[in-house]
């Protein structure tokens, strides 16, 4: 059928993008498939790309509008490169105390401005960063590994900080960092996950690999930074603090279930577990309950 004809077809001006996606993931699937079975050394490093390369979803009015309030600047991050930077509140000048957002893979600082102003409004000087990848610091590919140095590397120029919140793989790079020394007097975990491998497994099998490809894309992740995902074990990384903690997680989180959650609190001497419903995985970052309920553990005197 020639172009000619295509275009002779009544069409939706805008094409369910659901539908979009679900066919695109059929296709990936189905090469992913074959390839873990024919070629399994490329469909490693394929699975490791798509690992690597966060997701990019569109920015909705309400960021747009609470991000307008921020301020902003490029800040070089060392090897890093130049990463965007996001202040609410108080000026650095004003010695009041800060609070350090982290957002999750796929992420941005923009999910958590309802939480940022917030805390701005209580008096606090709210500060956060676009990971390596993610937001308005570019695009590529980022990990794990990156969000723990571009912390500590912030946190040495910004630190100590009074709380930090963070997202799902945020706060499982909270979790790392803090245990190697990162300065907070608290810290609030939303919808942390337990283990990264955990994660890998679940996207990989989800797009058909087989095991075996799964943990040669495991090993060349590690390689390619020089740490091992045990590093990142949330879990194991909890029973090294001893701040308190807040875990907020949603019962029906499809991404990252509640039972991690469970398993980060049980692990935290010092933390407690709020279970919530009808959130999901990014809904429970605005929702009035939540924000009312960090707001208060950051205001709470140690």
């Amino acid at each position: 059928m020639s172009d000619s004809s295509l275009s002779a077809i009544p069409l939706r001006k805008q094409p369910l993008p659901q539908l979009k996606q679900l066919a695109a993931l059929a296709t990936l699937r189905g090469h992913m498939w074959v390839m873990s079975r024919t070629a399994p050394e490329r469909a490693a490093a394929r699975l490791a790309t798509l690992f690597t390369t966060p997701p990019r979803p569109q920015v909705r009015p309400w960021e747009r509008a609470a991000m307008a309030q921020a301020r902003y600047t490029r800040v070089r991050f060392e090897a890093l490169g130049f990463l965007s930077v996001y202040r609410w509140g108080a000026t650095s000048q004003s010695h009041r105390p800060k609070v350090l957002l982290m957002h999750g893979f796929g992420g941005r600082v923009s999910q958590l401005s309802g939480i940022a102003q917030a805390l701005a409004s209580a008096g606090y000087e709210v500060v956060a960063f676009d990971a390596p990848a993610h937001g308005q610091s570019g695009t590529g590919q980022a990990a794990l590994p990156d969000f723990v140095d571009a912390l500590e590397i912030f946190a040495a120029q910004e630190g100590p900080f009074e709380a930090v919140v963070a997202h799902s793989m945020g706060a499982a790079a909270v979790m790392t960092a803090l245990r190697r020394g990162m300065a907070a007097r608290r810290a609030v975990l939303i919808a942390p996950p337990s283990y990264p491998g955990s994660y890998l497994g679940q996207i990989g099998r989800t797009l058909g690999a087989t095991e075996q490809v799964i943990g040669r894309t495991q090993a060349l992740i590690e390689t390619r930074y020089g740490r091992a995902f045990d590093e990142f074990r949330t879990p194991l990384n909890a029973t090294a603090l001893t701040q308190p903690g807040l875990i907020l997680h949603d019962v029906g989180d499809r991404q990252v279930p509640v039972e991690d959650g469970r398993a980060i609190a049980q692990a935290w001497r010092n933390a407690r577990l709020e279970v919530t419903e009808g959130l999901g995985h990014t809904r429970i970052l605005r929702a009035s309950h939540t924000v009312s309920e960090i707001q208060n553990f950051v205001m709470t005197a140690l």
